[in-house]
């Protein structure tokens, strides 16, 4: 029986030494405003029709989820928002701004008091954007994040939903810091919409 312990006790330090470890909530926060500023800027560039300037929201549960996934550490919305640094960004849920209102009628006249696009199709509330978090992994010296950005498509009636997704990847540097690397469109706003 000793004679077991003994070999299971090395064995087990052998696999946690080899272990690589693991990105900190601080690896993670660190990529956080850059990331998502870079989907924004993407998903308003990509919007199709009319530019798209209204508020920025955030999906905050899928970035900590995401978070979660890459440190194994709890975060909380707030925190992801505080980490992100964004004034005047929104914390919300993706039901509460992405809005559905197809009726079939044609939109109403400017001078009637309606935007375009308010009365039918799928939009982004206050022809915002959203951004989410969908998956994050990483390898030693690597975060590799994937987001999905929504705005409002105004090029066609009824309005419909520019969804376009992104694969960002970070480095780690000498210094410990963390710099963008490739950006990968992974889904472009034409791709068929399954939303």
């Amino acid at each position: 029986m000793k004679r077991t312990f003994r070999l299971a006790v090395p064995l087990l330090a052998l696999t946690v030494a080899c272990q690589p470890e693991r990105p900190a909530v601080q690896d993670f926060y660190a990529i956080l405003p850059d990331l998502v500023r870079h989907a924004e800027a993407d998903a308003r560039k990509e919007a199709k029709g009319p530019p798209s300037r209204g508020p920025l929201f955030i999906d905050a549960n899928s970035f900590a989820g995401g978070g979660f996934t890459l440190t194994r550490r709890t975060l909380h919305r707030d925190s992801i928002m505080a980490a992100i640094g964004y004034p005047g960004a929104q914390k919300v849920t993706p039901p509460d701004v992405i809005m559905i209102r197809d009726t079939g009628s044609a939109p109403a006249a400017p001078d009637e008091g309606m935007l375009m696009g308010m009365e039918g199709g799928r939009w982004v509330r206050e022809y915002g954007a959203l951004v989410r978090l969908n998956l994050t992994k990483w390898q030693p010296g690597e975060i590799a994040a994937t987001v999905t950005s929504y705005t409002t498509d105004r090029s066609t009636w009824p309005t419909g939903i520019c969804r376009r997704v992104l694969r960002v990847t970070y480095g780690r540097q000498e210094d410990g810091s963390w710099r963008r690397g490739e950006s990968e469109v992974r889904r472009r706003c034409e791709d068929p919409d399954d939303l």
